[in-house]
């Protein structure tokens, strides 16, 4: 009986000895990301202090401030791929996206980061379009008036959306700059006709019934980023001055040529 009490104690000790000899799983290494922040103002001139921009690890609601140098520091992050948020009131909230952190002794450092100020400019009057050229082969133009004079230099976005006029949902956009201005409460530039290859090489806009083009400022340094679905993104973008409907049969094919006329529908 005390020969096989003894047999069942060593056995239980045995298994408890091997449970504690298990390894723990294997954790994912930890190591410092660091990086810079540049904050321009509204008419795209760098700034001396670049305090208090806050930087953001989306995924892990981890936050630092930048100080005056611009400068960010997280420590003993643990590895991954990561989403990064720069914001600042009154500037556009810049992002950078899907970056490696492998974790370490050897910190990640991020690439700079530009915040802008928004420049929100006068009020506007209207938002339209101009057409030039024949039936055949025809530009058009965005066209805005304003109730007082815009500043020098300036520049635009226009976004192309299909569900009216957003910043957040588009399809597209455009980006036009303006260094001088000989009418400054008119916005018409020549280097700035809508496309019709971005019509045509786009089947969401193609297919369509209408095209909503939504005109806003933007900061005349040209920062911007690409998203998770491949989109040029403007941070610094005004608020929607005024937005204009095309059908996507009003643009001729690129080259020229008569109208393609869409029969398909979104």
């Amino acid at each position: 009986m005390t020969s096989k009490l003894s047999s069942i104690v060593c056995c239980f000790a045995a298994v408890c000895f091997i449970i504690s000899c298990k390894k723990d799983p294997p954790t994912e290494p930890k190591g410092d990301i660091t990086g810079n922040v540049i904050v321009y103002d509204s008419t795209g001139t760098a700034l001396t202090d670049h305090s208090g921009v806050i930087v953001t690890i989306d995924s892990l609601g981890l936050k630092d401030t930048t100080d005056a140098s611009g400068s960010y520091n997280f420590s003993e992050v643990a590895a991954g791929t990561y989403n990064f948020s720069y914001s600042k009131a009154g500037y556009g909230t810049y992002r950078i996206i899907g970056k490696l952190h492998a974790g370490g002794t050897q910190a990640t450092e991020l690439p700079d980061a530009d915040v802008g100020q928004i420049y929100y400019g006068p009020p506007v009057d209207y938002v339209t379009y101009m057409g030039f050229g024949s039936p055949d082969n025809h530009q058009i133009y965005p066209y805005a008036v304003f109730l007082a004079p815009m500043q020098v230099p300036t520049a635009f976005v226009l976004y192309f959306g299909i569900h009216g006029a957003s910043k957040t949902d588009f399809v597209t956009s455009t980006r036009d700059y303006l260094p001088t201005n000989d009418y400054p409460t008119e916005y018409f530039n020549f280097n700035m006709e809508i496309s019709p290859s971005i019509i045509y090489g786009d089947t969401m806009l193609l297919n369509a019934n209408l095209i909503t083009f939504s005109l806003a400022f933007d900061n005349p340094r040209d920062i911007h980023y690409v998203d998770e679905t491949g989109r040029f993104i403007y941070p610094c973008t005004s608020p929607i001055l005024g937005s204009f409907s095309l059908s996507p049969s009003t643009f001729s094919p690129p080259g020229g040529g008569r109208q393609r006329i869409n029969t398909m529908s979104n």
